[in-house]
């Protein structure tokens, strides 16, 4: 079977990292955006772009080190930080997705947060878009994250509204029951996708 490179997105808590590792274990060929992201950010030339970007979030000279929780404060700060950041990085993760599934055949799915705000859609041939209510995403980050309502509402605020966008031309699951339900749908819908 050719590639087809399908991009799995949706809010912050929607489930995305789940439907990720579902189809992982499955035996498909996924990549994570966020990983992409920590890789990068492990390099020096990163952390140069980001000590000019946010100075206070990067300590030290020759030895740069980031400080993630006041990249994440500053990064979610205003519109003008957060627009910063992603100029900077995710030019440079889109072109490590398309290196690292140059070589790879059949469905291969990439986990990428930031699919439409990036207008990185075109580069895929299609999306799983995980959508799930607003106010069980809030609980979910609260606890994974140890962040409060506020702080995620902000976060969200910085993402595509999935009410408001049209989402007819991708696949969509809607993850609202528990775990195995939305493994179960995932599954599903990718068994279709083979045929």
């Amino acid at each position: 079977m050719p590639k087809k490179l399908i991009a799995i997105t949706g809010g912050i808590g929607s489930g995305k990292s789940l439907v990720l590792e579902t189809l992982e274990k499955a035996g498909h060929h996924t990549l994570s955006s966020d990983k992409i992201v920590k890789d990068l950010y492990k390099k020096p030339k990163i952390k140069r772009i980001l000590k000019d970007l946010f100075p206070n979030a990067v300590k030290g000279e020759t030895r740069l080190r980031i400080d993630y929780k006041t990249l994440s404060e500053l990064a979610f700060k205003d519109k003008e930080n957060n627009e910063g950041l992603t100029k900077a990085i995710t030019p440079l993760v889109l072109e490590q997705i398309l290196r690292k599934t140059k070589s790879k055949d059949g469905l291969v799915f990439v986990e990428v947060p930031l699919l439409f705000e990036c207008g990185f859609a075109d580069h895929f041939d299609n999306a799983i878009v995980v959508l799930r209510d607003k106010n069980e995403r809030i609980e979910s980050v609260k606890t994974r994250s140890n962040l409060t309502k506020e702080q995620v509402e902000k976060r969200m605020a910085f993402q595509v509204d999935y009410d408001k966008i049209d989402l007819s031309k991708y696949l969509v699951v809607i993850n609202d029951k528990n775990t195995e339900d939305l493994k179960n749908k995932v599954l599903r819908l990718v068994s279709d996708l083979n045929k």
